[in-house]
């Protein structure tokens, strides 16, 4: 669900930058420590230890190659108390995920390639993680159209020269006919379809951050998800015909892969 505070400092003009839709790296500095434990948890993290004891296999696939990364990554929050448990790396990061807000991604370079050695998604945007376990960057992003051929070079050569010791980051939206987090597959949400309107429908914004890991030559890519009413987000004139704009010029290949090929003209009664 929204978190009011971050509604407030959602920048969501430069989230919709320009009225045309295309594939945005928009990669910059982060401006927040992200490797931290907050000391005012949120509520979902309770539900995100329930799926994890509930469903461990969906949620955090994991692979040998992840333990040494996985490591590196947990020495990104210091001495940080009771962060540590006893176990394995993959007990590790079970417990991490309990105690931290974002999911997260773990990639090590194996055979020439950035793989997806392990994960901790608790908050899946229609996709399944344990899928991609093992596949190179090229091989998860290839069910996007369109993805690889217009920012498939640039995504590889980042993650080759990402720079140590610092954090960069970008945001990626969707939209969906329910405010629940976890959009796992197997869940079969409902999806947006004719019927949809404005009002009942919710933004969700993925944070996303990457971080080198240099011992290992692997990457953390982690993903703070939030929620916000459209309906809200649209106040903003200026964003409400961003949005429509984008959404109007979305090739049919990638409005259907992000489900918004069933949203019919009635969609916008009321709003523009």
């Amino acid at each position: 669900m929204e978190d009011r505070a971050d509604h407030a400092t959602m920048d969501f003009g430069r989230l919709f930058r320009g009225e045309r839709f295309r594939f945005d790296f928009g990669i910059r500095p982060a401006d927040r420590d992200w490797f931290r434990l907050d000391a005012n948890a949120p509520s979902f993290l309770l539900e995100r230890r329930q799926q994890l004891a509930e469903q461990p296999d969906r949620h955090l696939p994991w692979s040998p190659s992840a333990d040494p990364v996985f490591e590196e990554l947990l020495g990104l929050f210091g001495g940080t108390p009771g962060i540590r448990v006893p176990g394995g790396a993959r007990e590790q990061a079970i417990a991490l995920a309990g105690l931290w807000e974002p999911d997260f991604v773990l990639m090590r370079r194996e055979d020439g390639a950035f793989r997806m050695v392990g994960a901790c998604v608790c908050d899946p945007s229609w996709w399944d993680p344990g899928s991609k376990l093992g596949k190179p960057i090229e091989e998860i992003h290839a069910p996007v159209p369109t993805l690889n051929a217009t920012l498939g070079d640039r995504i590889r050569t980042f993650l080759e020269r990402l720079p140590v010791g610092v954090t960069l980051v970008r945001e990626n939206w969707g939209l969906a006919a329910v405010p629940d987090r976890n959009l796992h597959p197997a869940l079969d949400r409902p999806r947006l379809g004719p019927g949809s309107r404005v009002s009942t429908t919710w933004l969700r914004v993925e944070h996303q951050a990457f971080r080198a890991l240099p011992s290992t030559g692997g990457v953390a890519f982690v993903i703070r998800l939030t929620v916000h009413p459209l309906s809200e987000v649209l106040r903003d004139p200026g964003v409400a015909r961003a949005v429509r704009g984008q959404l109007d010029s979305m090739p049919p290949e990638i409005a259907r892969y992000k489900g918004l090929d069933g949203i019919d003209p009635g969609f916008w009664d009321g709003v523009l």
